[in-house]
């Protein structure tokens, strides 16, 4: 089973998916954030792990992650659900290949720019 298999809809009500999207939305612009923060010297590790523990990013992501796999076992079945987490990468396993060529592409882009100003 993969991400590509068409034909196939998951559901979860509205109230839900909007509370999955605000998380996630919240999430990655304090990431963003932070992280340009700590490109210009305004902040450290420290920075990102008081976000981390004060916002409760763990725990939040979890349950929002939770939902989600509920509902979808609901289409395929938990075994399908268990071997699809089971075979997602985490670190400190290697950068995957999807993460890295975006990766990739913009140091090439940033090369290019600084070679040609």
């Amino acid at each position: 089973m993969n991400a590509d298999d068409a034909g196939q809809l998951v559901e979860i009500p509205l109230g839900q998916a909007i509370e999955a999207a605000r998380l996630l939305e919240s999430i990655v612009i304090s990431l963003d954030r932070i992280g340009s923060r700590m490109a210009g010297g305004d902040a450290d590790a420290r920075t990102l792990d008081q976000f981390l523990t004060e916002w409760m990013v763990g725990p939040r992501l979890s349950r929002t992650r939770t939902d989600l796999w509920t509902a979808i076992a609901q289409v395929i079945g938990e075994d399908q659900v268990e071997a699809i987490a089971a075979s997602t990468p985490r670190f400190p396993d290697p950068v995957p290949d999807d993460v890295r060529t975006p990766h990739e592409k913009r140091d090439k882009l940033n090369e290019t720019h600084l070679d040609n100003p």
